[in-house]
């Protein structure tokens, strides 16, 4: 194939792959962990970030990032 056409699947590659990527969360879609105490039972033993992964994907089938998740801890806590 000629250069040109690799190019243009190139950018049509990166083109896809900027349009799919997801809009950076808010706090305020997530269920609120502000609350919990870390490495407790009432966080099923997890850290804030990792219980907020978790039922983030349970509830809309969709797993955060742990620096996604960080962030919106922080954002909950006002850390």
């Amino acid at each position: 194939m000629s250069k040109l056409v690799w190019c243009l699947m190139f950018l049509m590659l990166v083109g896809m792959a900027v349009a799919l990527t997801p809009e950076p969360a808010e706090a305020a879609a997530y269920p609120n962990v502000s609350a919990l105490q870390a490495w407790s039972a009432e966080s099923n033993y997890m850290s804030q970030a990792g219980y907020l992964r978790w039922m983030t994907f349970r509830e809309q089938a969709v797993w955060l990032s742990m620096a996604e998740a960080n962030r919106i801890v922080a954002q909950q806590t006002g850390k």
